[in-house]
């Protein structure tokens, strides 16, 4: 996830799946129906939106019920001040990748991780390679690049 105001890629790939348009409350926030009056810009009545302000309305909707349902329930319980998928989606984001010191510690960790990886003793072949992908792929969704070379002398 590169910031958290951007819905990672599988993310959004699997958004897509189900439906196309709940990649955009994610990344843009809540649709806020506005009209112009002599005051300025000012939030339409429910009763003045258009199908456009319904449509997205609705979207919302459901990309916060979406990913509501989609936690368990302590997770839920520390998160139900959010109200809007954007914010809930931040929240989540902020909550699981943390801090810089603590990305950076993680990314330490697996570095250490790759550095001591080895057979453990009677391990079948194909439980070190799962284990070897696993740890690829974490070192992957850090952010740490490895060249093809590094990966092809550890494996």
């Amino acid at each position: 996830m590169d910031t958290p105001n951007t819905v990672a890629s599988n993310e959004a790939n699997y958004l897509k799946i189900i439906d196309y348009n709940l990649v955009r409350p994610f990344e843009q926030g809540p649709h806020i129906p506005t009209t112009t009056t002599p005051d300025g810009e000012v939030p339409k009545a429910v009763a003045d939106y258009d199908d456009a302000d319904k449509r997205m309305f609705s979207e919302d909707n459901k990309a916060f019920g979406f990913l509501s349902v989609c936690l368990s329930k302590e997770i839920a319980l520390t998160l139900r001040d959010f109200t809007n998928g954007k914010t809930l989606w931040d929240a989540l984001v902020n909550k699981f990748k943390g801090n810089l010191e603590m990305r950076n510690s993680r990314k330490g960790m697996l570095k250490g991780e790759f550095n001591m990886f080895n057979y453990v003793q009677e391990e079948t072949i194909a439980s070190l390679i799962s284990r070897f992908e696993t740890l690829i792929t974490k070192i992957n969704s850090a952010g740490i690049e490895y060249d093809q070379i590094e990966i092809n002398d550890k494996h």
